[in-house]
């Protein structure tokens, strides 16, 4: 079939493999490359370019090599901030929220509509976002590291085992049905493994297209402790099956 998911995803594949082949191309290059129309071209452009896998310039478009060598500061800056958005309407006035160091965790902050809330991070970035006068903002305190800035050791995990969420929004770096949910930072794992025990209504994994089906270097927790798993419409449908049947409801952001 012309138009098939296959079809339209292998010849995504080809464009970046000729993007990473060449210093720049333009519409009409890759369409003759690829021996379709630059109707066509343009629409996977569109999608790459939300995906954060091509940048887009005056004429001509490059492969973006930053995407690959940060994979999670990087990524799709607009369905990062769609996810951080839903995940924000779970959370309710009054709520105690832990937030982990993920950055489209952190991002919910910014689309936080509840009048009355505690925030329990270990993100100390959260301290350059607008902050709401009738929140109160935890740091969890221990050891700063860099770059993330990011909180971790015995005062951090101290401060989260002595606290009781009512909701968590967890982010990380690989999502599996075998190997659960994991991270590529061995201290954060066990940080991250607490506010999940430590929260007693919803758990929310929030996790883009690029991390499902991915397994990193150390286990956060199993996949069906989360309530929740809020990704992207570019997460294969056949991974987000697997998911459902994992027992979480799956949302995908347009």
């Amino acid at each position: 079939m012309k138009n098939s998911i296959a079809t339209i995803e292998q010849r995504h594949k080809n464009i970046l493999n000729i993007l990473e082949q060449h210093e720049r191309m333009t519409t009409q290059e890759l369409a003759n490359s690829l021996g379709v129309s630059i109707s066509t071209i343009r629409r996977d452009l569109n999608i790459l370019e939300e995906k954060n896998d091509i940048q887009r310039k005056y004429g001509y478009c490059i492969f973006n090599y930053d995407n690959q060598k940060n994979f999670d500061a990087s990524g799709p800056e607009l369905i990062k901030q769609s996810i951080a958005r839903i995940a924000s309407t779970y959370v309710s006035d009054y709520d105690t929220v832990f937030i982990n160091s993920s950055s489209t965790a952190l991002n919910t902050v910014n689309y936080l509509k509840a009048k009355h809330l505690t925030i329990v991070t270990n993100n100390l970035k959260i301290a350059h976002l607008p902050h709401n006068a009738n929140y109160n903002y935890i740091l969890t305190g221990g050891e700063l590291r860099f770059p993330k800035e990011v909180l971790v050791g015995d005062i951090a995990i101290d401060t989260i085992t002595s606290t009781n969420a009512d909701i968590c929004i967890i982010g990380c770096s690989g999502v599996d049905i075998v190997n659960g949910v994991t991270t590529k930072i061995l201290n954060e794992a066990k940080i991250n493994e607490l506010m999940i025990k430590q929260t007693v209504k919803y758990k929310i994994l929030v996790a883009d297209h690029r991390k499902v089906g991915l397994t990193s270097k150390f286990k956060i927790a199993d996949l069906s402790v989360f309530d929740c798993l809020i990704t992207d419409r570019y997460c294969p449908p056949k991974l987000i099956t697997q998911i459902e049947k994992a027992g979480l409801k799956v949302i995908k952001v347009q």
